[in-house]
């Protein structure tokens, strides 16, 4: 098989709902795809994750769309691939470009595995506790609630504490919280038995200075950034819960091989998503079939009103039900 173009395409909806985290406000979703297209005809797709600005992550969309430009010109152009495994040693040059690889590992992934139908349970994150929020909680009863830090958190706690059903909680700081918010955490702790908190500080060597028993299991999420570290990192520090996030790590293929190691170190896993759109969600819907907790995926409708795969991610009996996805190429519009 060989691939003769890359295509850039842009898409971009409007959130049902204002996401608030401690870093951002967001109002619309903008992503990057890109089409690779092979001697035959055959188009393959992969959704980058990556956002506008540098807000999350250095690599934004238009470092991806520059680095793969570049990779497809220069590295992959006409080459001659038989298997993922030759994709995989092409994609060498981007194991510094994580978002950007893993952009280009979900298209290639499909041109040589073939895609299934699967069900996976429903983990929902929110952004406070709006009565718009709260209804969809109901409505949908998610087997793990994730809810951002915010200075509600603790009455956002109890709320969700007395609803009719009982969802896992998880706790997402984005490393927000210092030494002074000690107090808050040891409150949470007493309220809840939370699953565990996300990135609850930029430097992990505040846990030296926290009695551990006052604050909720620690899990890493921004630091996890590569197997190395991610192993450095539980070795040093009392973290049991990594959340894995195919773009960080470098795709789909890396996220695999990272499961196998951090479960041979009996640690948790759970695999993230950035406000997907259905093509990525999909993969992360995929590859939360292996990790311990349910993963940041939301059924079709929740984030958007709109996408540009068909109806995916069925929500039924507290599950999401995923078959292969189909792109609306009409839905997408030219990179430039």
């Amino acid at each position: 098989m060989r691939f003769e173009t890359i295509q850039f395409y842009t898409y971009e909806a409007t959130f049902k709902h204002q996401i608030k985290t401690p870093k951002a406000t967001l109002e619309t979703r903008k992503v990057l795809v890109i089409g690779l297209k092979n001697e035959r005809g055959q188009t393959y797709y992969g959704e980058c994750n990556a956002f506008e600005t540098a807000w999350y992550d250095k690599e934004t969309i238009a470092v991806v769309y520059n680095t793969l430009k570049q990779w497809f010109d220069v590295t992959f152009k006409n080459r001659e691939i038989e298997t993922f495994e030759d994709a995989k040693y092409l994609m060498h040059d981007l194991t510094h470009s994580p978002a950007a690889r893993s952009t280009v590992a979900m298209a290639l992934y499909q041109a040589f595995h073939k895609l299934t139908s699967f069900e996976v349970q429903y983990g929902a994150t929110i952004s406070g506790l709006t009565s718009e929020n709260y209804q969809q909680l109901l409505d949908t009863k998610p087997k793990r609630i994730k809810l951002k830090w915010s200075p509600q958190v603790i009455s956002d706690i109890k709320q969700l504490h007395n609803l009719p059903f009982k969802p896992w909680i998880a706790l997402d700081a984005n490393e927000a919280l210092t030494e002074k918010d000690a107090a808050s955490l040891n409150q949470v702790q007493s309220i809840e038995d939370i699953l565990y908190i996300e990135e609850p500080f930029k430097h992990l060597e505040l846990l030296d200075k926290l009695s551990l028993e006052d604050i909720p299991p620690v899990a890493i999420d921004e630091k996890a950034t590569d197997v190395d570290t991610i192993i450095e990192l539980i070795k040093t520090y009392p973290v049991n819960t990594v959340i894995l996030k195919p773009f960080r790590l470098g795709g789909i293929d890396k996220i695999l091989e990272a499961i196998d190691i951090l479960h041979q170190q009996n640690v948790n896993v759970v695999i993230g998503g950035m406000y997907e759109y259905g093509l990525s969600r999909y993969f992360t819907a995929y590859l939360s079939q292996f990790a311990d907790y349910p993963g940041d995926v939301t059924p079709y409708g929740y984030y958007f009103d709109q996408e540009f795969t068909q109806e995916n991610g069925i929500l039924k009996r507290g599950h999401l039900h995923f078959v292969p996805p189909e792109i609306d190429v009409d839905q997408l519009t030219v990179y430039s």
